[in-house]
C-alpha cells in the first residue's frame, strides 16, 4: 500500500470514496478486503490529522488577529 508521504487531503478523500464504492458494490475480493480496510484506516487517520492541524492553524491565525 502507498504511504501518505505525497498524499493530500483531497487525494485521500477520493481514495476513501473509491474504497467505499468498492465495499458497497461488493467488488472487493475476500483476499483484498483486509488490505482495503487497513488502507482506509490509514487514510482516515491522515484526513483526521489534516483537519485537526488545519483547525489549529486557523485558530492561531484568528487569535493573532485578535478576533
Amino acid at each position: 500500500m502507498a504511504e501518505t508521504k505525497d498524499l493530500t487531503y483531497e487525494k485521500a478523500a477520493k481514495e476513501l470514496e473509491s474504497i467505499l464504492a468498492e465495499l458497497e458494490d461488493d467488488t472487493i475480493s475476500v483476499d483484498d478486503l483486509a488490505n482495503k480496510v487497513e488502507r482506509a484506516s490509514v487514510l482516515l487517520k491522515f484526513c483526521s490529522g489534516k483537519l485537526t492541524d488545519t483547525e489549529k492553524k486557523i485558530n492561531e491565525i484568528v487569535d493573532d488577529l485578535g478576533l
